[in-house]
């Protein structure tokens, strides 16, 4: 199975220095008045597809003059990443608003509803009249947000602020896999609690500074908890010693594996094995042992899921000032099917 690295792109936006006082309205998805939400939508469009098919140029012609010249030559970049990362091929919108001002350089605030899972929205809006679409990426084992704020320019709408982040992992977001880390927890099954909520951290600023989860705070301390507790609980490196070459488990990840017919998130157990790697017979008997009665090592982690994944290390790396994690270490894998 091939593995798929998540990637978590960073902020891009429009620092503002001063600000003024004024009022204004807002309206959102239905609400808005169908002309308006007409002229944005083949903008969104262009956007989608712009960012998609690498086509720097057209992503470039929505964006306002003040954000050309803010990005410079990182519009580039950006729009790269963007497409080497995700590839697809269609999208919705999850929320848009429309916002007008009775001046500009004000703050405007936008809710997307009022449970604790919903998000917020914040900006300097530079224009009388504001619009933001919320965009999500459909069909694909990873999917970005997309948050796109235009303001009005005489007739024209045009790009202030844009943000790309991950959205969703095989359909996930953060706050799906929050409550799975609550539901593990619970059962005391510590090991994917933690999993689950390196994944819900992953996928928690989907927006950057703009957009916000409302119970973000609870999602850290929580996090924080877990953790916490898990480390308290397992004290690695865990030594083996039911197994007679006594491997020692040094560390418990989650891994996003994207290969279709096999997609999923899976605990990547890594160990010191005293064997040599090139004696892979033995090895592989070491590691049928270990996967017998990792259940009973660590709680739950065998239970609801299809695969383990194991990687054995000819040394055991020493977290110091020194350490290099891009230096090349021997090492052997397997997979465990649960299922």
């Amino acid at each position: 199975m091939k593995k798929c690295l998540s990637i978590l792109f960073g902020v891009i936006a429009l620092a503002l220095q001063s600000c003024h006082f004024g009022t204004s309205g807002s309206w959102k998805d239905d609400h808005i008045d169908p002309a308006i939400r007409a002229q944005i939508a083949p903008l969104n469009k262009k956007l989608f597809t712009g960012l998609m098919t690498n086509n720097i140029a057209a992503v470039k012609q929505l964006m306002s003059q003040v954000l050309i010249e803010k990005l410079g030559k990182k519009t580039d970049t950006i729009v790269n990443t963007v497409n080497n990362a995700f590839k697809a091929t269609d999208y919705e919108v999850l929320n848009e608003f429309y916002t007008k001002n009775t001046t500009t350089n004000i703050s405007n605030t936008l809710f997307s509803g009022l449970g604790d899972s919903d998000y917020i929205i914040n900006y300097l809006a530079l224009n009388e009249e504001m619009y933001t679409s919320v965009m999500i990426s459909k069909n694909q084992p990873a999917n970005c947000l997309i948050l796109a704020i235009y303001g009005k320019y005489g007739k024209d709408w045009k790009l202030n602020i844009l943000q790309i982040g991950e959205y969703s992992i095989l359909n996930k977001t953060a706050q799906d896999y929050y409550e799975s880390a609550k539901s593990d927890y619970r059962d005391r099954n510590m090991v994917d609690a933690s999993d689950e909520m390196i994944m819900a951290s992953e996928l928690a600023n989907p927006g950057g500074g703009q957009l916000k989860y409302k119970n973000e705070a609870e999602m850290k301390d929580f996090f924080d908890k877990v953790l916490k507790e898990a480390n308290g609980q397992y004290q690695f490196p865990i030594t083996v010693n039911q197994i007679k070459t006594k491997p020692r488990i040094f560390a418990i990840n989650p891994q996003f594996i994207a290969e279709k017919g096999h997609e999923g998130i899976f605990p990547f157990i890594k160990y010191k094995s005293d064997i040599p790697l090139k004696d892979t017979v033995a090895l592989k008997g070491e590691n049928m042992q270990l996967q017998k009665i990792v259940g009973s090592i660590f709680k739950g982690i065998d239970q609801n899921k299809s695969y383990i994944l194991y990687k054995a290390y000819e040394e055991l790396p020493v977290f110091n000032s020194s350490y290099d994690p891009n230096k090349p270490v021997k090492q052997y894998g397997f997979i465990q099917k649960l299922k």
